[in-house]
């Protein structure tokens, strides 16, 4: 707010403390005192409960005609993953409010399915993060949008592109060979599965269409000792299930995330064995959805 002098700041694609109990606008979440909107599908409300993504609330911002002004507002994002690339692109003018980016957005969000906008924009996003090389330009942020033009355009791809989308394809077909080698396991509606490195988890949902909920575990990359876990609500769960229901910080306090998914990698893993995790989700499901 300081930097951005009077106008409105659209925080966009991230969870500001405590917007749950400020006001519903369109397209988000007003504060009640500043000028805030909280465009972000990650406040934990019911209206944020279900297949929506901060794109869709842009979208619904603009159909509303309360676009951002460009001259005194600010849209701010803090990380560059497909949702939030295309979430902030439609409010600040840079993308046409095409309901086809509300789709995408919800494919690498919440289904995982193929799509063609949703697997360069998270591709890039991984293969930005893990890679050591910079980015093509120093705009980050830009090269995105260029990258997407490009794309869209049918033009083709420059090389750092390239290598991302094909990590993302790769990362889905290991997600497929995972299911098929039955390294993925079937326990009172919970897919479980031990892996030698991680998965991106959404990539699992179409592969486990009968899942209510998908749990992976990896060794911690950072602390091996550990184990990292993600977890994710799976395709066939029942309207109002929520991860939130099952308490999972009750048995793992490093864990956090959405109604959907979580994971507990920012908190370091946990020193329970497979087995015993397994064991307290099962417990958890049993006595929270019956």
């Amino acid at each position: 707010m300081a930097a951005w002098g009077d106008g409105l700041v659209f925080a966009t694609d991230f969870y500001v403390s405590g917007a749950e109990t400020w006001s519903e606008v369109p397209g988000g979440l007003a504060h009640l005192e500043h000028p805030v909107v909280n465009v972000d599908h990650h406040s934990p409300i019911p209206a944020m409960e279900m297949r929506i993504s901060s794109t869709n609330l842009a979208l619904q911002r603009l159909a509303a005609d309360l676009a951002p002004s460009p001259h005194s507002d600010a849209v701010v994002i803090n990380h560059m993953d497909c949702d939030s690339v295309l979430a902030s692109g439609v409010l600040d003018g840079r993308l046409e409010p095409n309901p086809i980016y509300g789709d995408s957005a919800i494919a690498a969000d919440h289904t995982g399915q193929e799509d063609a906008i949703a697997d360069l924009l998270q591709g890039l996003d991984a293969h930005w993060s893990r890679t050591s090389q910079p980015m093509p330009d120093p705009e980050g942020l830009e090269y995105f949008f260029e990258s997407l033009n490009r794309s869209e355009q049918g033009l083709s791809l420059d090389a750092f592109a390239k290598e991302a989308l094909g990590q993302r394809q790769r990362s889905r077909d290991r997600a497929e060979r995972a299911v098929l080698e039955g390294r993925i396991e079937y326990d009172q509606g919970i897919a479980f599965g031990v892996l030698d490195e991680p998965i991106e988890g959404e990539l699992l949902l179409t592969c486990l269409p009968e899942a209510a909920l998908v749990c992976t575990m990896n060794p911690h990359p950072v602390a091996p000792e550990r184990w990292q876990v993600k977890i994710r609500l799976g395709l066939a769960a029942q309207g109002g299930r929520s991860l939130h229901q099952l308490r999972i910080v009750g048995f793992d306090p490093a864990y956090g995330g959405r109604w959907n998914a979580g994971s507990n990698n920012r908190g370091g893993g946990t020193d329970l064995s497979p087995d015993e995790y397994i064991q307290r989700l099962l417990t958890e499901l049993g006595q929270k959805w019956g």
